[in-house]
């Protein structure tokens, strides 16, 4: 994400106090789409398990509360707890970072042996299966946009997942679809026919709080 901070324009029906749709540009349908590649336990994480609603939050605090001595040799929970996120594209969660600019998500890391043999592994001190030395030596992990320099615009252009020159029209239930004036009409007479409504536009600015909520109500 280009910043901390999105602005949308949102159509709201001010006696219901509903969000009919927002009209979003790419940064926040980026990041929208990007929630699908969350593992369960980074979302436990950074939910808080003991607020969440359903089995995964009890889960999650089972994981935390149970003892070392019940665990096979070698077995580390924050495997579990705080899950590495594999997909690249998951650099799109930069609003979900914490207040003091950690990212809630676990660092990925990648090992390999002392000879520096073409082989890798998620898992420090696995045995090289060519030398059969320890694989402890952390590499960096170098994410596909970031291979060769480009300009700033470009890059933000290029990645994520949608276009930036398309205006997207994101329902209150997280429908994403490309705004155009036949959608929007047709959405409004879908939420306003028979009913007594007052539209308003609302412009409003979405930051890691309202990410947080917009990821927690996803779930409900």
């Amino acid at each position: 994400m280009a910043s901390s901070k999105i602005s949308l324009k949102l159509l709201v029906d001010s006696k219901a106090k509903k969000v009919l749709f927002a009209e979003a540009g790419k940064e926040f349908v980026d990041f929208i789409f990007s929630l699908l590649t969350l593992p369960i336990g980074a979302v436990a994480k950074l939910v808080s398990a003991g607020t969440m609603h359903g089995s995964v939050g009890r889960l999650y605090q089972s994981v935390d509360h149970i003892g070392a001595s019940y665990l096979q040799p070698g077995t580390d929970k924050s495997d579990l707890l705080q899950p590495k996120v594999l997909h690249p594209d998951a650099r799109e969660l930069l609003l979900l970072r914490g207040r003091d600019g950690e990212s809630g998500l676990a660092k990925f890391r990648l090992y390999t042996c002392a000879g520096y043999c073409a082989t890798a592994t998620v898992e420090a001190k696995a045995t090289c299966p060519a030398c059969k030395q320890p694989m402890a030596t952390e590499v960096a992990f170098v994410l596909p946009s970031a291979a060769a320099p480009v300009a700033a615009a470009a890059a933000d252009e290029s990645g994520g997942y949608v276009k930036g020159v398309v205006t997207y029209m994101v329902t209150d239930g997280l429908e994403v679809t490309p705004m155009s004036a036949i959608s929007s009409i047709t959405l409004i007479n879908k939420f306003t026919a028979g009913k007594d409504v007052e539209l308003a536009e609302k412009f409003v600015t979405v930051g890691p709080d309202e990410v947080l909520a917009i990821l927690v109500a996803s779930l409900l």
